[in-house]
């Protein structure tokens, strides 16, 4: 995957999602190297996200666990909450009729976290020179991340119907809160135990 390639698949996922679906799972990636490239944009999303740490006030929200206020412990939060993306959206797509295989919802999801990373370096420097005009990206990128997001899984699963693909992402995500659930029982276990 060359520059070129990537800066097409960029453009073409914002507009043409289906497209750019139906072109990533036509690469047809080996599930090695996916997984590889999935738990590199979660290391690489989380140094970015210990920059934007580093450049925020002195006091973290109250709001955030302490285990998320950790780069390594957001880092290997956020690896988790990948794989168990990956695993509950191709497991609840194939429970309502869809016929994705794993490395398919893989590669769309690696393909999301590469495109997240993007946002998140652009954010940083719009912060830093706009913070308005950073808040209103965030804002759009969710809501256009999520509209990729449905339409990526529908493509994939070959539902058809995109609120059949937006409820499997709704259960997948109830999956999801119930793996982390555990992730961040054990994380926490640990954290103390090593106190």
């Amino acid at each position: 995957m060359n520059t070129a390639f990537a800066s097409d698949l960029f453009r073409q996922t914002l507009t043409s999602p289906r497209e750019a679906a139906q072109r990533i799972i036509g690469l047809g990636l080996e599930r090695d190297w996916l997984w590889t490239a999935l738990i590199l944009m979660g290391v690489l999303n989380g140094l970015v996200y210990s920059l934007v740490l580093q450049m925020g006030p002195g006091e973290p929200s109250p709001m955030m666990p302490a285990l998320l206020q950790s780069p390594l412990g957001f880092t290997i939060f956020l690896i988790g909450a990948l794989v168990l993306t990956v695993l509950t959206l191709t497991l609840v797509g194939r429970l309502v009729g869809g016929r994705a295989e794993l490395p398919q919802i893989l590669a769309l999801i690696a393909w999301m976290q590469f495109l997240r990373l993007v946002l998140q370096i652009a954010l940083v420097v719009l912060m830093l020179a706009l913070p308005l005009a950073g808040l209103i990206l965030v804002l759009v990128a969710s809501v256009w991340g999520l509209v990729i997001l449905v339409v990526f899984v529908d493509e994939a699963h070959g539902l058809g119907n995109v609120f059949k693909a937006a409820g499997v992402i709704i259960l997948g995500f109830l999956g999801m809160l119930v793996g982390l659930s555990a992730i961040l029982g054990v994380l926490g276990a640990l954290v103390m135990g090593g106190a």
